[in-house]
């Protein structure tokens, strides 16, 4: 990138200086860029690598100052006689400066100059910094939510595990004919959730059969208590989805019917349209009840932002004895 820069600065200033004058000059004028760009590249590079982050960025702003005033003379100087005793003198003498060029007015002059240059490779320098930072910046950021989003999966499949031990002692101290039951289906459950939910996406088909695994198990340990419906419309086989998805709420819901005596309706219905996809759930009961807050909703917005980044939507409703919860992903 810098001899790129460099490149097209002495390509662009030579035509500058060339234009409409004919080879010759362009070549006098090539030659001359060429021949003075050490003293260009080290009058920049010094203040751009040594000046800007030893002086300036430590307000050090004295001797900022004055190293860039003693800079332009030095240089200046170097510029001028390089230019005039072997450039010019070489390739076109009758562009040779007049006796006594070192003037301070000259010099002066030829350092200002001199430091366009110095401020476009500056320019593009603050520029790039703050590119790369903010990638920097962006990089980090996703890396904090990919480990914030991997450790609420691990903490949500223990969270899930605990819930359905909680129903299978419900279920042992209630009704021991059922037991064995009740037992297989979380084994088999546990089994699908630990080794089939662990991607990043899985198919749609394992999720909504999850799904019906987990509420078929609440049916069986609430018996009279809890009723649900899974309803599918739609080809589940043609999506893949973040496993989990609406299971924080399915949970919540369960801890809601275990902790009272209430009867319960639920309702998970999942639709699959070719470029829309909805999970809704509701939970419904003739009595008022209160769904936990647990910051679910929050972590399943950051879920879905990080999979459908602008594709997507949360809406709930709540009301003293009723609970929905939809997510819309647009595909």
């Amino acid at each position: 990138m810098h001899s790129l820069f460099w490149l097209g600065w002495i390509v662009s200033f030579t035509l500058i200086q060339s234009i409409g004058e004919g080879y010759r000059e362009a070549f006098v004028w090539l030659m001359y860029y060429l021949i003075t760009l050490p003293v260009f590249v080290a009058h920049t590079y010094l203040i751009a690598y040594y000046l800007v982050p030893d002086f300036f960025l430590k307000r050090k702003f004295w001797g900022f100052s004055l190293s860039i005033l003693l800079l332009l003379i030095v240089f200046s100087i170097i510029e001028l006689i390089v230019s005039n005793e072997v450039v010019f003198k070489l390739f076109s003498p009758e562009k040779m400066f007049a006796p006594h060029y070192l003037s301070i007015q000259n010099i002066v002059i030829s350092g200002l100059g001199n430091h366009f240059i110095i401020l476009v490779f500056l320019a593009i320098k603050a520029v790039k910094s703050w590119h790369e930072s903010k990638s920097r910046k962006e990089e980090l950021v996703q890396q904090n939510l990919e480990t914030e989003l991997e450790i609420y999966k691990y903490h949500l499949q223990p969270s899930i595990i605990l819930t359905l031990v909680n129903e299978i002692e419900l279920l042992g101290n209630q009704n021991s004919k059922r037991y064995p039951e009740i037992i297989v289906k979380v084994s088999d459950f546990i089994n699908k959730l630990l080794f089939e939910a662990k991607s990043e996406l899985i198919p749609l088909a394992t999720e909504v059969g999850l799904i019906q695994d987990f509420m078929s198990i609440q049916e069986l340990a609430l018996g009279n208590r809890f009723k649900t419906k899974v309803i599918v419309n739609g080809n589940v086989q043609t999506k893949v989805v973040p496993p989990l998805l609406i299971f924080p709420f399915l949970n919540s819901a369960l801890k809601v019917a275990i902790n009272s005596n209430f009867l319960y309706e639920s309702t998970v219905i999942i639709k699959v349209e070719r470029k829309y996809l909805l999970f809704s759930f509701t939970l419904w009961s003739e009595n008022e009840f209160q769904f936990l807050v647990d910051g679910n909703t929050e972590l399943t917005q950051k879920r879905l932002f990080y999979n459908y980044n602008g594709k997507h939507r949360i809406i709930e409703n709540d009301d003293v004895n009723f609970k929905e919860i939809s997510i819309e992903i647009f595909t």
